[in-house]
This record gives C-alpha cells, structure tokens and sequence, in this order.
C-alpha cells in the first residue's frame, strides 16, 4: 500500500447491522415481508413455495439465484416464488414494493459496530456506507447510525441506481466523500461484492472481508484484501496500513 487510508465505508447488511424476527428463518422473514406488501399467503404456503424451490434446482428444473445484489436478481427469485404460490402479479410495482419490506424488518447494530465507528471519528477517519438496499432503509440506518455516519455519506443502490460490485458506485462514494479512491477502504461481508469489488471496480486502496461466520481462510485472499472476524480487529487493521503502532 502506498497511500494512507484517510476514509473507512462500511457495508450495512451483515456488517454493521442484521435483522432478526422470532424465529429467524427464512420462511418467516418472508412472510413478514409479504404481508407488508400486501401480499396475502401464510408461512406455511411460502416455505412449501421456498421448499419446492430449492428442490427444482437441486434436481436441475430451475436456475438457481444466487448471491442476489440487484432489484432484478431478486425480483427474479421472488418471481419463482410466485410461481408455486400460485400468485398472478408479476408488475414491476409488486415486485418493488416487497423489494422495499426487508428494510422494514426489525433491524440491529451488532455490539461491535457502534464502538468501531465511535473509534474510528475519535482517529479523524471519515466514515461512509455503501449499501446494496431499497431507500427505506435510509431512515433505519440514519436512525441506528445517524450521529456517526452523516446523512450525505450513506449511499444507497436504489437512491444512486447502481449496485455493488460496479465500479460507479464505488467512485461516486468516494468523491463525495472528498477522498481519492487509493485512499479509501471497504470493510463489508461479502468477499467478492464488498472487498474485492472495491479494490478492482473501486481503485480503493484496500477492501477488508469481514469474516463474522470465520468461513474463509485468509490463505484464500485475493491481493489487497485482508480478512477480519469482528469489527474490533479494524482499528489495528487500519494503524498497520498506516504505519501507526498500536502496541
């Protein structure tokens, strides 16, 4: 690295936040978000529709959707849905505004997230998010990390109309931000959206893979990414990338 990092974005989902219901499955968080849609099906029919899915791909009767990131990959998946659930409304209105419930469901700062940000300001570091979302979670996100992370820094996919990994998202961010991309991180969930699309869409100087489940193996990593398991390792992180000692 030859650049000082002088600005740290974060993704939202999985990185500084999660959202959980009651039993935090995915047949329940779906039918959540169909019935604030408006769409009238119990949990029970979504995860048989779910359930009947999963098995057509598995035995090769339907492509798989996977690793979603745009409103069209996953209005397709719920297109599929839609399929054995018997449902006829196929508009790109419906399709949008089920898009626009998970931003709805209750949503949560992981217990490392506000100390790291807090950190980070207290270093002089600018912070932003990147994140791949309807514009309903602008208020949540604002509301759980508004006083760290100011307004005009949280960009949103669906406000900005384009989505991580491609490279305009990134550079938008970081002009906004005031900042050369070589002196910009990413930390976020996803390897290959969050990390290294920074890094090779981006021109960010480094992208960190925040490894919460501890799947990966830092063998594994591509050039200029690093990996971490918790937010706390970041500042340490970032002081190493700057030649700072933390001992």
């Amino acid at each position: 690295m030859t650049r000082p990092i002088t600005t740290v974005l974060f993704d939202w989902d999985h990185t500084l936040a999660f959202t959980r219901t009651e039993k935090n499955t995915a047949g329940e968080r779906l039918a959540r978000m169909f019935k604030l849609a408006g769409l009238p099906y119990t949990q029970e029919e979504i995860e048989s529709a779910l359930a009947q899915y999963q098995a057509d791909v598995a035995a090769g009767r339907r492509p798989a959707v996977v690793d979603p990131q745009t409103r069209r990959e996953i209005a397709q998946l719920y297109s599929y849905l839609f399929d054995y659930l018997g449902e006829d409304d196929r508009s790109w209105e419906t399709m949008e505004r089920l898009y626009g419930t998970y931003a709805l469901l209750p949503t949560y700062l992981f217990e490392d997230s506000r100390s790291t940000l807090n950190e980070l300001q207290k270093q002089g570091y600018k912070l932003g998010i990147i994140s791949n979302h309807s514009g309903a979670a602008r208020p949540v996100i604002e509301r759980l990390a508004g006083d760290l992370v100011p307004s005009r820094h949280i960009f949103i996919s669906e406000e900005m109309g384009v989505h991580k990994p491609a490279k305009t998202i990134f550079r938008r961010a970081a002009s906004r931000l005031r900042t050369p991309p070589e002196n910009c991180l990413l930390v976020g969930d996803n390897l290959r959206v969050d990390a290294v699309g920074a890094i090779e869409n981006g021109n960010y100087g480094s992208g960190v893979w925040l490894d919460r489940l501890e799947n990966g193996s830092p063998a594994e990593l591509p050039a200029g990414v690093t990996r971490i398991t918790s937010l706390d390792q970041l500042p340490g992180i970032l002081a190493s990338f700057n030649g700072h000692d933390q001992s």
